[in-house]
């Protein structure tokens, strides 16, 4: 298998084909000097296997007392620190704790662009008689950016350099410059066409806008010397059309032009982290490798190694991808994360216990939605002092995470499912083809009920009888919610649940309205598939996208919505199919339609067949009828999930550990 096979980049030899990208989460310590836990944060992914491993974006730029104020009062006094020498003993230990493990350790500097207020030129991006909606401009006004001088730039590239040398000197094993994802850096909105609109020698062409980075880049050569590693993460595309770069102008002028200024790797990626963040946190409605052709083309015109990334989740697709030769190593952020021992298992032949990323994209990091231990300070997974009989009643990802870590601290469980699968709402989420990514969690819990040995009951509702006969020790309720519909609704013909329509899809008729911006993704999914589909809401019932995190939000009102108009709620937005109707209200539903009024009070009928409930926690009630039954047979009754308050799939995880890990 090439996924096994060592590489080497200027000397550095990495010992597999798997790394671990540069993200934002890495936690960092007081005033800047790396901590204990920044330590266990990439020590993990070491042992976990991955061949190299690349610290988050540091910043080059020393802070201003200003700077330092406003951190600290916004409670962030933890950072990781690379611009004074004093940092240097601290990344020595963390090279040496990295190294302990066979693998290597690669630092990315970062300088901050116009999403923090400083660029080459000022917004509007493009510009005035062009202007683009943002997902910035969705939080707020832009922020006002401060026009670099030619003195600033020299400052810069003096910083990075400084940086340079200092992770050298701390026997860091190679040095990446930041040159993507647009306004999120000085560098890559330095080259871009949206961003960089000056007249003088560094705009305008592209051998002026290339030439920051290309003189940082040589001016760090200089300083590490020939045998040093020098990346730099490039924009293939800034998926912004013309306005952007493109990936012709990538494989055409950009990637020749570092080649020849000394770049020894290159890590490509793509998006603009304020018009196109979806490329960069890429959502669970892309397919897996998504962006595998952006790396295929660098690697096409250059000798120099190539690194693809993008909602690779499983190491098979990775090794495929180097097989077909579209690129020499692969990176796995996100998969990484929520699994660090992700290369490890594969190796080892253990794929089932490798716990997959879900894209879900709420967090990534920490916390992260499916891993628990991710968090700065969770409970300690230790053995038990004194073994329990346990029974979990409810097999939904809260109820199995609970009798998996209940199992693994030496317990023994019994887990009681009245349904005939296991999985509850999240395997019901994930029969929607947007979601299906859900699945991977369903599927990893399942699979540890097997590995572990949980006496798992399937089709079997607990009675107090079940609950007596057993005697457990303890219990866990983990019975989840149950859909209920709203009076009006009650009775009606082609009435359905979010749940029922997940479930039932044959039952739903060609013309569908979504009732709750809860349902956005089922009615997208409807849509796509030939069914004539209104989505409906009202402001008291969460915004559109108002429930899912930054990237899966901006995918979905680029999907539904004109964005321009998005953050003023109109009555309707653009789309033909979903229809979307917002502030609006179903007052009345009859054999004629269901009919609506609008906030200015304004009434409209609309035919259908089906009217799908999708009011995110109002159709849901928690499941705890049966609690005063439980009152006295067992010692111990806790309740997780939805079972203890109404929530996402992180809540579910979370609760679970909370209890399991301290019973």
């Amino acid at each position: 298998m090439r996924i096994w096979k060592p590489i080497e980049i200027k000397g550095m030899r990495v010992k597999n084909r798997i790394g671990l990208p540069s993200l934002v989460n890495m936690p960092g310590g007081e005033d800047g000097y790396i901590s204990d836990l920044t330590i266990r944060w990439f020590e993990e992914r070491a042992r976990g296997g991955a061949g190299l491993i690349m610290t988050g974006a540091v910043v080059v730029t020393p802070p201003t007392d200003e700077m330092l104020q406003q951190r600290t009062a916004a409670g962030m006094t933890k950072w990781v620190g690379v611009t004074d020498d004093k940092y240097i003993p601290g990344w020595t230990r963390l090279a040496d704790v990295i190294h302990s493990y066979g693998a290597s350790l690669g630092v990315q500097t970062v300088a901050l662009g116009p999403q923090s207020g400083q660029g080459a030129s000022p917004p509007p991006y493009p510009d005035e008689t062009h202007p683009k909606v943002s997902a910035q401009s969705l939080r707020g006004a832009e922020v006002p950016v401060h026009v670099v001088t030619k003195e600033e730039i020299e400052k810069h590239i003096n910083d990075t350099v400084a940086v340079a040398r200092r992770m050298k000197a701390a026997g860091v094993d190679c040095f990446e410059l930041h040159l993507a994802h647009g306004g999120a850096n000085l560098y890559a909105s330095w080259v871009s066409p949206m961003y960089n609109r000056r007249e003088d020698e560094r705009g305008g062409s592209w051998e002026n806008r290339l030439r920051f980075p290309i003189e940082t880049i040589r001016r760090v050569r200089e300083v590490v010397g020939p045998d040093y590693p020098i990346l730099v993460r490039v924009d293939a595309d800034e998926l912004l059309g013309e306005w952007g770069i493109t990936l012709d102008d990538t494989v055409s002028i950009i990637i020749p032009a570092l080649e020849e200024a000394g770049v020894d790797c290159f890590d490509v990626s793509q998006g603009s982290i304020m018009h196109s963040p979806q490329g960069i946190t890429i959502p669970l409605y892309y397919p897996r490798g998504c962006f595998i052709h952006h790396a295929e083309a660098v690697k096409r015109v250059t000798k120099r190694p190539v690194i693809g990334v993008g909602n690779i989740f499983d190491l098979d697709m990775a090794e495929k991808f180097l097989q077909e030769d579209k690129a020499d190593m692969i990176f796995m952020g996100r998969q990484l994360t929520c699994d660090p021992e992700t290369p490890k298992k594969y190796f080892e032949g253990r794929t089932e216990d490798i716990r997959k990323c879900i894209g879900c994209i709420g967090g990534c990091g920490r916390p992260c939605t499916i891993n628990y231990d991710i968090q700065d300070e969770p409970i300690p997974l230790t053995p038990a002092k004194e073994v329990k009989k346990i029974l979990v009643l409810g097999g939904g990802v809260a109820g199995m995470e609970a009798a998996r870590v209940a199992t693994l601290r030496g317990h023994t469980v019994t887990l009681m499912e009245r349904d005939g699968h296991l999985g509850g709402m999240v395997a019901t989420l994930a029969l929607n083809p947007l979601l299906s990514e859900f699945g991977n969690l369903v599927t990893y819990l399942a699979n540890q009920m097997r590995r572990l040995g949980v006496d798992v009951r399937v089709c079997k509702e607990a009675t107090a009888t079940d609950v007596a006969e057993l005697a457990p020790d303890i219990i866990i309720a983990a019975t989840g919610s149950t859909a209920t519909l709203p009076e009006i609704a009650r009775g009606k013909p082609g009435v359905m649940t979010y749940r029922d329509a997940c479930r039932e899809p044959k039952a739903v008729g060609q013309k569908v309205v979504v009732w709750g911006f809860f349902g956005a993704e089922l009615a997208i999914s409807l849509a796509e598939q030939g069914k004539d589909v209104v989505l409906t809401g009202k402001s008291g019932e969460g915004s559109l996208g108002s429930d899912v995190s930054g990237a899966r939000r901006f995918w979905l009102l680029r999907k539904l919505t004109d964005m321009s108009f998005a953050r003023e709620g109109p009555e309707t937005m653009r789309v033909t199919n979903p229809r979307v109707l917002s502030n609006c209200d179903v007052v009345d539903i009859t054999t004629a339609g269901i009919k609506v009024c609008d906030r200015h009070g304004a009434e409209k009928v609309l035919p259908y067949d089906t009217l799908i409930i999708a009011q995110r926690f109002g159709e849901r009630q928690k499941n705890d009828s049966f609690f005063g039954e439980l009152q006295g047979k067992a010692a111990e009754i806790h309740t997780i999930g939805d079972c203890a308050q109404i929530r996402g799939i992180r809540e579910a995880i979370w609760t679970a550990n909370e209890v399991a890990r301290t019973i």
